[in-house]
């Protein structure tokens, strides 16, 4: 049996299980798809940045909770992301490694990347955050927020990637964890996490390694990463958090004997904050934040025959930032205006070919003032916002959006807005020449409207229309050494699928279509500064509380349309995942886990010499006290 024949009946099997799903649900247990954004009961479960319930967000809004990155034996937030529907990572291969990854067809670049608040984008590589490099264990929540957003974000022209990291178990005063697992070319996990609460006082600490031999020639990593977090609860409801957070990789990304290449780099973050929640009335709260950290790189290339190193790159950014913001009123009627100050200290050189230009020493600064608001009458919500930035080496910023939600009836939502917003040049050995930045910056106008709805008993829907333009985008000409900008739209469509529990068995499946264009000529935009023309995901879950197991069945296709030679751009990539509770009455129960990735073994890749990662198993345990 051929895997081709075997990617087919899979296919065929889930398209036959969806339509039925709905109506054998109701042999179970009635009750309605429990994750369904903006249909749930009103709870302030929506992003952070604006607490508000799910349904009266206009953007298309995905979360992602604990427990599900549990049950994917994910490592980092880039195994997860690569099952979120609208979100394509360009290449799984060794865990802990670097990726490039797009929203609704946006490119990484203008995607906005935070941990608890603080900004993950390298600016001085253009504007890339190492989403191969979050461990995924001190993760409460991933927030992915897909489409502009700079009106409450900022620098965020295609989305917002918003990782909400564990607060301390409130219940104990000690419980904690230990993981390890080991899989195909000696690629190992450990970590371990500790937790508790003792009268006002909580902390939450986690740390471990990833280490990888190569799933791909070329491609070995050693990842080590710690995080911790200190509360503690004022009287009169006040709440202070202290966080940091520690990250270094040493990484292979390349080794080609056809062009006699090799690449490696090492990569740090270390990151602190310090936040302060104060409540001022009944409808007022007040929230203090400073940040500040740093962030380095190294991106080194060697010729494979001689072993002489010919590229030797080096970039420090050192960041701080402050932010004050006020919260009046609630989630239905209310407003939440802020300030904010950043500072980005970057410095970068190349220490072999020192080309003219490929050294920096800058300050970027950047003054905020924002506000957004919520107002509900009845079944509607208007949702307006607006954002001011002043940067000192660019063009200043005003970004605004204007969105609304409509119930129609008590199991539809109809949700749409329309936006203004930007994300910062490249500042980079290619993006700035002496140091000198671009002063325009890349800006953005889109409109999405869409639907969602669970009418259907125990099926819920959604589905997304957008529509983007883009302007000043910048594309670097490697053979005329030339920076070029270009105006680009982008639309398409994006869906999604979930169904009810049937006797354990639940179904998840979404489609996403983007056409990416040059405004100017109509023509098809390169692979580089698009995602895949068409993707579809999906998963077959099996739950067994009881039995104390767990199965997950997830499909990744892709067609990215590439047109290099010998590119494999069309690709289905299905990972089995298997976990197994030994005590399944015990809540502190040993668990065994297990996964096989790619299990087809599928190629995919735009040159040879940088695939995706081909079929490869682990097995591991954990054991919570």
């Amino acid at each position: 049996m051929t895997g081709k024949f075997l990617r087919k009946s899979l296919l065929a099997s889930l398209m036959l299980l969806i339509p039925l799903a709905p109506f054998n649900a109701r042999g179970e247990d009635g009750d309605e798809v429990t994750r369904s954004l903006g249909l749930s009961e009103e709870q302030p479960v929506g992003v952070s940045r604006l607490p508000r319930p799910a349904s009266l967000i206009a953007e298309n809004v995905t979360v992602v909770t604990a427990d599900e990155i549990a049950q994917l034996n994910a490592h980092t937030v880039a195994d997860v992301l690569q099952t979120v529907p609208g979100v394509q990572i360009d290449q799984l291969q060794t865990p802990g490694g670097i990726v490039l990854y797009d929203i609704l067809g946006t490119t990484n670049r203008q995607i906005l990347v935070q941990i608890d608040g603080v900004p993950q984008n390298f600016v001085s590589s253009d504007n890339l955050a190492h989403l191969g490099m979050i461990p995924v264990q001190m993760i409460e929540r991933i927030e992915i927020v897909k489409g502009a957003a700079s009106a409450a974000w900022g620098s965020a022209l295609g989305g917002v990637i918003n990782v909400v990291t564990k607060s301390p178990v409130a219940d104990r005063s000690a419980a904690g964890l230990a993981s390890a697992s080991i899989g195909k070319r000696a690629t190992s996990d450990l970590r371990g996490e500790v937790s508790g609460t003792s009268d006002r006082f909580g902390y939450y600490l986690t740390g471990g390694t990833i280490r990888s031999d190569g799933l791909v020639p070329g491609n070995d990593v050693d990842f080590r990463h710690g995080f911790g977090k200190i509360t503690y609860d004022f009287l009169g409801g006040a709440k202070a958090t202290l966080g940091v957070d520690a990250r270094y990789t040493d990484a292979g990304t390349m080794s080609s004997t056809l062009f006699d290449m090799s690449q490696t780099g090492t990569t740090h973050y270390v990151d602190g904050y310090l936040a302060l929640q104060v409540p001022l009335a009944e409808r007022a709260s007040l929230e203090v934040t400073g940040r500040g950290g740093l962030r380095d790189t190294v991106d080194r290339r060697s010729l494979l025959s001689q072993s002489l190193v010919v590229f030797n790159a080096e970039a420090r950014e050192v960041h701080q930032g402050y932010t004050a913001a006020l919260n009046l009123g609630d989630a239905h009627q209310g407003v939440k205006a802020g300030v904010e100050y950043e500072r980005i200290g970057v410095t970068q050189q190349e220490l072999v070919r020192h080309a003219p230009g490929s050294d920096a020493d800058l300050t970027l600064t950047r003054y905020s003032a924002y506000a957004n608001g919520t107002f509900t009458l009845g079944r509607f919500s208007l949702l307006p916002g607006v954002r001011v930035d002043h940067l000192n080496l660019l063009d200043d910023a005003v970004s605004a959006t204007l969105g609304a939600t409509m119930r129609m009836g008590e199991n539809t939502l109809m949700r749409g807005y329309a936006a203004s917003g930007y994300s910062l040049p490249m500042i980079s050995f290619f993006g700035s020449t002496n140091g000198e930045v671009q002063h325009e910056l890349q800006q953005v106008t889109t409109v999405q409207w869409g639907m969602e709805s669970n009418a259907v008993p125990y099926l819920w829907l959604k589905g997304m229309l957008f529509h983007n333009n883009v302007w000043n985008v910048q594309e670097y000409d490697y053979q005329s050494g030339t920076m070029r900008k270009q105006r680009q739209h982008r639309h398409g469509v994006d869906l999604e699928l979930r169904t009810s529990p049937w006797h354990g068995f639940a179904l998840t499946g979404a489609y996403t279509f983007t056409d990416a264009r040059n405004s100017n000529t109509g023509a098809e935009l390169d692979s580089n500064q698009r995602g895949p023309r068409h993707a579809a995901k999906g998963s077959l879950s099996y739950n067994n509380a009881a039995a104390g197991l767990t199965c997950v069945l997830t499909g990744n296709y892709t067609n990215w349309d590439l047109d290099t030679p010998g590119a494999h751009s069309v690709a289905t990539l299905v990972d089995l995942h298997v976990n197994q509770k030994l005590l399944p009455s015990h809540d502190y129960s040993p668990e065994l886990f297990f996964s096989l990735r790619n299990i087809f073994d599928t190629k995919l890749y735009e040159y040879d010499f940088r695939q995706a990662a081909p079929r490869w198993f682990e097995f591991g345990g954990r054991f919570r006290f």
